[in-house]
């Protein structure tokens, strides 16, 4: 966690326009609140329904979510984009402040020492890139998901709690695996663009590329597959709990759908949440590889430890 920070602070540094970016993030974090305003405004609507309310009072209902969708769709896609174009003046930051006074004894280590800078500036632009979709979005149902449950119905909070925990255990041990996966398929991605910059006979780098990417592509089925294998044992064991307690007259269906709602926000957040620790996982590495090369003195390796 203290290295994480360090990586964070370090890539601040490394930022132009930080205000800009600030508030559009600030946009896109109320933009996502928006959503689970509309399965509590859905979930509604169909209560009216099954008390039989005026039609009047339907329809001004239904108006009130037209408008709420609207502003989410523009509040979202406002901030997305505003976004993506600082996110890549990130990228371009870094590669002239890395870059600069770069010390290469040749070519092929040159071209080496910026394929480095590449791999780190992308994870880079990737980490913002899923932080701002869906990143804010399972921020946002992590926190707000479990508190709503907490009222609506207890047995499924606890549920909920420890889908979340067994779900969080797995992933720490899985990307723990997949950042050694990543930090040698960085290695045989430097060697195969240095020798490809001035060779077209890379047949031995590409064997040992693709080698390696079907070992990490071959654990990233099985951890996705774990992952989702648990997320549809307790769908499936909150929604057999809870058609019982409609069919027993404890619960409404407007009920039902309410909470499946949310329900359903907590795979899609827990999923964002595995991809942006990957997506961290590659930063971390990336940056790693960056500071042990005594090429670039832009970035010292203690720094990090």
């Amino acid at each position: 966690m203290k290295q994480n920070k360090k990586i964070f602070r370090l890539i601040l540094d490394l930022i132009d326009h930080k205000g800009a970016l600030a508030f559009w993030y600030i946009i896109r974090l109320l933009s996502a609140l928006l959503p689970l305003y509309s399965i509590y405004l859905f979930s509604l609507a169909i209560k009216l329904l099954e008390t039989h309310a005026p039609l009047t009072h339907l329809f001004y209902h239904l108006l009130l979510i037209l408008f709420i969708r609207l502003l989410d769709n523009y509040s979202r896609l406002i901030s997305i984009y505003k976004l993506e174009h600082l996110i890549f003046n990130i990228e371009f930051s870094i590669h002239q402040f890395l870059l600069f006074g770069i010390k290469a004894k040749n070519k092929n280590e040159r071209h080496k020492i910026i394929q480095a800078v590449r791999n780190f500036s992308e994870a880079v632009r990737n980490t913002f890139a899923i932080v701002r979709q869906p990143g804010i979005d399972g921020l946002v149902s992590f926190i707000s998901t479990p508190i709503i449950l907490i009222f609506l119905d207890f047995r499924v909070f606890v549920a909920e709690m420890a889908y979340i925990a067994i779900y969080c255990f797995v992933d720490v041990y899985t990307t723990q695996r997949y950042s050694r996966f990543r930090n040698v398929q960085n290695l045989h991605t430097e060697k195969y663009y240095a020798h490809l910059q001035d060779s077209n006979h890379v047949e031995t780098e590409r064997r040992q590329f693709l080698n390696h990417l079907k070992k990490m592509c071959n654990w990233g089925f099985l951890e996705w597959n774990f992952l989702q294998g648990t997320a549809v044992f307790f769908y499936s064991l909150i929604l057999f709990y809870l058609v019982y307690t409609v069919s027993i007259g404890q619960n409404q269906i407007s009920d039902l759908i309410l909470i499946m709602g949310y329900i359903t926000n907590t795979q899609v957040f827990l999923n964002n949440l595995s991809s942006i620790k990957d997506i961290l996982a590659d930063t971390k590495v990336a940056l790693t590889r960056l500071a042990k090369n005594r090429s670039i003195s832009a970035v010292n390796f203690s720094d990090l430890t």
